[in-house]
C-alpha cells in the first residue's frame, strides 16, 4: 500500500507570543493538504500574518509544532528553514519585501538565485528566467517594454503587489502563501485577480494560503475559515467555503 503524501502543513498546539507578552495565535490543529485552497479571514491585528510566517518558518513558535512538507519546520534551525521556504514556498509578504534597487524582472527572479530547484522548474517551462517572469508579470497585467527596465519604486503600489505575487510564483513552489495581496485593488479588480492567481497555481500544483480582511473572496476558494474559529476550536469545526 502506497504511502499517503504528508500534508502541506500542519500545526498543532501551537501558541505565539511577541516578547513575552500574551499569544497572538493559539491553534489546537490546523492542517491542509497538498493541492488544498485555503482562505483565512480575520480582521487586522487577528494573527493572520503571524499565522502565514509560522508556516513558511520565518517565527517558530513558542509553543507547539508546524510540519510543512513532511518537515518538523519548528524543529529546524534558522538555516534550515531559510532552505525550506526558499526551495519550496513561496511567499507574498503583505509589505511586498521588494528590492527597490531592482528592476521588476530582476525582483521576479530572485527566489530562482536562491533555489536550484525554482531555477529548474521554471527552465522547464521558459527558454529563460527572463522569459518566464515576462510570462508571469504579463498575467498579472504588467505587459509591456515600458515597464520592463523600470525600478519598483516608479510602480504604483497595486503594481508593485502584482511583482511580489509574480515572484512567489515564479519557480512553481509547492505552497504559496499571501498576505492581503489584494488589499490595493478595487473590489471587481480583486475577485479578477484572485481567480488569476488559483488558476496559476493549479497548475503548478500548488497549495494556496490566502489571508485578507475581505471576506467576498471567501468564495473563489475551496474552503475558508477565520482567524478566530481556528484560534478556538479544532478543525473539525471549521466553515467551508462553498
Amino acid at each position: 500500500m502506497a504511502t499517503p503524501d504528508p500534508p502541506a502543513f500542519r500545526l498543532a498546539q501551537v501558541e505565539f507570543a511577541y516578547g513575552g507578552g500574551a499569544p497572538v495565535v493559539d491553534i489546537p490543529e490546523l492542517e491542509v493538504a497538498q493541492g488544498e485552497r485555503l482562505f483565512v479571514e480575520g480582521p487586522s491585528g487577528s494573527g493572520k500574518s503571524t499565522l502565514l510566517c509560522l508556516v513558511a518558518g520565518i517565527l517558530t513558535p513558542t509553543s507547539g509544532t508546524v510540519d510543512v512538507l513532511g518537515e518538523p519546520v519548528s524543529a529546524l534551525g534558522a538555516a534550515a528553514r531559510d532552505r525550506l521556504r526558499a526551495e519550496k514556498i513561496g511567499f507574498v509578504f503583505q509589505m511586498f519585501n521588494l528590492l527597490p534597487y531592482l528592476s521588476l524582472v530582476d525582483n521576479v527572479v530572485l527566489p530562482c538565485h536562491f533555489s536550484r530547484t525554482r531555477a529548474a522548474v521554471a527552465l522547464e517551462n521558459s527558454a529563460s528566467l527572463t522569459d518566464e517572469a515576462d510570462r508571469l508579470l504579463d498575467r498579472l497585467g504588467l505587459g509591456g517594454n515600458a515597464l520592463r527596465g523600470r525600478r519598483v519604486t516608479e510602480l504604483s503600489i497595486g503594481q508593485q503587489q502584482r511583482v511580489a505575487v509574480a515572484r512567489a510564483l515564479i519557480g512553481r513552489p509547492p505552497l504559496v502563501v499571501a498576505d492581503e495581496p489584494t488589499s490595493a485593488m478595487d473590489a471587481t479588480a480583486r475577485l479578477a485577480f484572485v481567480e488569476l492567481l488559483l488558476e496559476e497555481c493549479a497548475l503548478a500544483g500548488s497549495t494556496v494560503v490566502f489571508v485578507s480582511h475581505d471576506p467576498s473572496l471567501a468564495t473563489s476558494f475551496e474552503r475558508a475559515v477565520s482567524m478566530a474559529e481556528i484560534n478556538a476550536a479544532p478543525q473539525e469545526g471549521m466553515a467551508d467555503a462553498r
